[in-house]
């Protein structure tokens, strides 16, 4: 008799350790603001900035995890872990994410994509 209460018990620590799974995983999912910014890549501050589309201020960019910026021979390179090259210094990118609610930084989450997401119009 002792087997089908350790059956039981099994199906319910199992089912515990699925949910909690699916909550850490939802949990996540949640962090990213949903704000987008586009723009040119400029340098600004040491590092790439963008200046945004349409014309407005150069806002600076805490780029999202995985990305960073390298000089390559005199002009500044966004990259992105396991890939070379995501743009460079003129190009126009867009990034999700928010402003920091501790200084004037936009920080990025999510993927940079190469060009504008949403035209200009």
């Amino acid at each position: 008799m002792r087997r089908p209460t350790f059956a039981a018990a099994a199906i319910v620590a199992a089912g515990a350790i699925g949910s909690a799974g699916i909550v850490l995983g939802s949990a996540s999912l949640g962090g990213c603001p949903t704000a987008l910014l586009q723009g040119t890549l400029i340098e600004l501050d040491g590092t790439l900035g963008v200046q945004q589309t349409p014309p407005g201020q150069a806002m600076p960019v805490a780029w999202p995890i995985g990305y960073g910026v390298r000089n390559d021979r005199g002009v500044l390179v966004l990259t992105r872990f396991l890939v070379v090259d995501v743009a460079r210094e003129g190009d126009t990118v867009s990034v999700g994410g928010g402003m920091s609610a501790v200084n004037s930084t936009f920080q990025g989450c999510g993927p940079v994509t190469d060009g504008l997401l949403i035209p200009e119009g």
